[in-house]
This record gives structure tokens, C-alpha cells and sequence, in this order.
């Protein structure tokens, strides 16, 4: 009788391994997309900067201006003009070939789902209506869901 108790403890003590196992990578990969989200949640602020600042220098100057001109400083290592920088997550342009009053971010690390280059946050003011938000466009799907209100450029307090 005493063996059967140590086979079925046995069989016990391995069923509860697996199930700590099991809650355990749960609880690391939920950490992880959190991570990723907090990670994400610097273009959303940026974006949201960058937009007030574009605001202000359309309603003043009736036009659109670069990152330099508005007075926008994109977070991390600065390029030689201000129009371009590198944070530890984004490469920020103002997109300067396609024209003025443009953001784009681009994540230079992997976030979860959201691949390395991958996620593209662009945002354009639009030229025939100067005042108002800038419009914005989120990347793909698996990037998007990282900061759900970007397209509406909350990011700004």
C-alpha cells in the first residue's frame, strides 16, 4: 500500500511541474507583450509632439514645415539637418523626398509579433486643410495593435 502512495505522489508532484511550467510561459510571454506595448508607446508620444508642433507652425505660417522648421527635435542621435534621428527603438524622418510636414517612424527592433523594420507609423499633414490634425497611418496589423490610437494622434498631453 505504501507504493502505490509514492506512485501516485510521483504522478501528482509531475502533474503540478507541468502546470507551474505552463503558468510560468504564460505569465513570461504576457510580460513580454506588455514590454512590447510600453517599447511601442514612445511614436505615439512622439507622433502626438509632432503634430501639436505642426498645428501651431500651419496656423502661423499658413504652410506646412519640416521637423527643423516647426521646431520638432525627434528623440535620440540626431542627423546633421534635424530632420532624422535614431532613439533605441525608431528611426524618425520627416520624409523630406516626398515633401514637407511628414513623420515617419520606423521600429529598429523586434516587438513580439511586430518584426524588426516592419512597422512603419506615418503621418502627413494635408495641405488643403492646414489647421487640424495631421493624418495619420498606422502600419501593419501585427504593429498597429501595439499602439491602438495612433490614427488619432493622442499621443500628446
Amino acid at each position: 500500500m505504501n507504493r502505490s502512495n509514492t506512485s501516485i505522489t510521483i504522478a501528482n508532484l509531475s502533474v503540478a511541474v507541468v502546470l507551474v511550467g505552463a503558468l510560468a510561459f504564460i505569465v513570461v510571454y504576457k510580460l513580454f507583450a506588455v514590454d512590447a506595448k510600453v517599447k511601442a508607446s514612445e511614436v505615439i508620444l512622439q507622433a502626438g509632439q509632432w503634430n501639436k508642433l505642426l498645428v501651431a507652425h500651419a496656423i502661423e505660417n499658413e504652410d506646412l514645415g519640416s521637423f527643423a522648421e516647426i521646431g520638432y527635435v525627434p528623440p535620440g542621435k540626431l542627423s546633421e539637418g534635424g530632420e532624422n534621428s535614431k532613439s533605441r527603438y525608431f528611426k524618425y524622418s520627416s520624409d523630406l523626398d516626398n515633401g514637407k510636414g511628414r513623420f515617419l517612424a520606423v521600429n529598429t527592433v523586434s516587438f513580439n509579433e511586430c518584426r524588426k523594420y516592419e512597422g512603419k507609423w506615418f503621418a502627413y499633414g494635408n495641405p488643403e486643410q492646414i489647421v487640424g490634425n495631421a493624418v495619420a497611418e498606422a502600419p501593419v496589423a501585427r504593429c498597429a495593435t501595439l499602439t491602438p490610437f495612433f490614427e488619432l494622434l493622442r499621443g500628446y498631453h
